[in-house]
């Protein structure tokens, strides 16, 4: 029975988290997608790597970049959980020998290590369902784990070892490294049957924690981060929570941008929206549908100040705009969305609709501009090559029926500049 239950309990979470992001709340993938440009530059990685905590962020954000797709970005992210459920067993598995066994002596350890190991993996689940907690959190958290693993089991080097590794862990996970000597307890306590070996190990934890506040301390004055930042961990969640959008929002935004009118409708008859942005939306619905409410929309649509209400509200009416042939007001969305992100990322998801509307206005420097940057990011090399061609030589726009209709779009329909 043992040789089935261990394997089925890794197995079954993944298929759970897998089914939950990719059918049940798949906009808690795409939202996270929409608010960072992931770039496969060397200038990217030194970028972020120039801060404690980078590799932990540019880890996280090529994870998040899958969820451009909503069946990859599921996909990806149950592999991450299930990798990091194997880590979390690992560890536990590796203190309990270490404490009830002879170092190096094999032993069965109980099923109910593997509960165990478990409930912080929940924790960090539980966390991500907030959508201001950010991926970069859980892959310091595994990042953390990997170094615990290097911690030597020997009473002389492990808490060296683990000075040298809480100090780069530092630069590389951020604070969640403090994690690192509980992960590897034997650092602090060799042996736990030598009860004067406790007050060793509060000395000896003591000891660490001021080597990272001081390693802090000391990074302040050359870093452009409050202290506050640095003692919670730069981009582990964001800081202006009401910035992203409500949970209302991203699944309002999903559905208009897949254009899914009717499960709109479905979704509005059961909670009717709060949002204003989501108001608008059931109202395009309804056009799209029954070609009702036409000029109910219409004069809505020119409040921005209440509908461009946060990010995920402004790539929204973004989508709108666009709907109805408003193209300056779409193109005034998606930069209001993309210099809204609490954590300054840039937007591949707004950087592309600015692209792709200057191309239709005809401001083709621009098109340039937006281009060359999304053409470091893989999921949108593609898509940014063609347009850059349709921009170097504008007879190839006649060619492309989208961006031909568009543009007779943009010339039939009146379309302020802001309202």
């Amino acid at each position: 029975m043992k040789k089935y239950l261990i394997p089925l309990l890794y197995i079954i979470p993944a298929v759970v988290v897998f089914a939950f992001l990719g059918y049940s709340h798949p906009w808690l993938m795409t939202v996270r997608e929409d608010g960072q440009l992931w770039l496969l530059s060397g200038d990217y990685l030194l970028q972020r790597l120039s801060e404690p905590g980078g590799l932990a962020r540019y880890v996280g954000e090529f994870f998040v970049q899958f969820c451009y797709y909503v069946a990859w970005g599921a996909a990806v992210i149950a592999l991450l959980f299930l990798f990091m459920q194997w880590l979390w067993w690992l560890v536990v598995r590796r203190i309990w020998r270490y404490y009830h066994h002879k170092e190096g002596q094999s032993g069965q350890s109980p099923v109910w290590l593997h509960f165990l190991s478990f409930v912080p993996h929940v924790l960090i689940w539980l966390l991500l369902l907030d959508i201001n907690v950010q991926m970069t959190l859980p892959v310091a958290v595994a990042l953390v784990l990997l170094l615990s693993l290097l911690v030597p089991q020997r009473g002389r080097l492990s808490f060296p070892v683990a000075v040298v590794l809480l100090l780069v862990g530092w630069w590389l996970a951020g604070p969640v490294v403090i994690l690192l000597p509980f992960l590897a307890p034997w650092s602090l306590l060799p042996n736990k049957a030598d009860r004067r070996g406790v007050a060793g190990g509060v000395v000896r934890l003591l000891i660490l924690v001021f080597l990272l506040l001081g390693a802090i301390w000391l990074y302040a004055p050359q870093g452009n981060r409050p202290m506050r930042q640095l003692l919670t961990g730069i981009d582990y969640v964001n800081n202006k929570k009401n910035m992203v959008g409500t949970p209302e929002e991203q699944q309002y935004c999903l559905l208009v941008q897949l254009h899914l009118w009717n499960r709109l409708i479905s979704v509005a008859a059961k909670h009717p929206p709060k949002s204003r942005a989501c108001k608008y939306a059931v109202m395009l619905a309804e056009w799209k549908l029954w070609n009702g409410r036409e000029q109910e929309l219409l004069q809505c649509l020119h409040d921005t100040w209440g509908s461009l209400s946060s990010c995920a509200a402004s790539l929204l009416m973004s989508e709108l705009y666009l709907q109805i042939g408003w193209f300056h007001m779409s193109q005034r969305a998606a930069h209001d969305a993309m210099v809204s992100y609490p954590n300054y990322n840039n937007s591949g998801r707004a950087l592309k609709r600015l692209a792709e509307m200057n191309l239709v206005t005809g401001h083709y420097d621009l098109v340039r501009k937006y281009a060359v940057i999304l053409e470091q990011a893989p999921f949108y090399r593609s898509w940014a090559r063609d347009i850059r061609q349709m921009a170097d030589h504008p007879e190839l726009i006649e060619r492309n029926a989208s961006v031909m209709g568009l543009r007779s779009i943009y010339h039939q329909t009146p379309d302020g500049v802001f309202y």
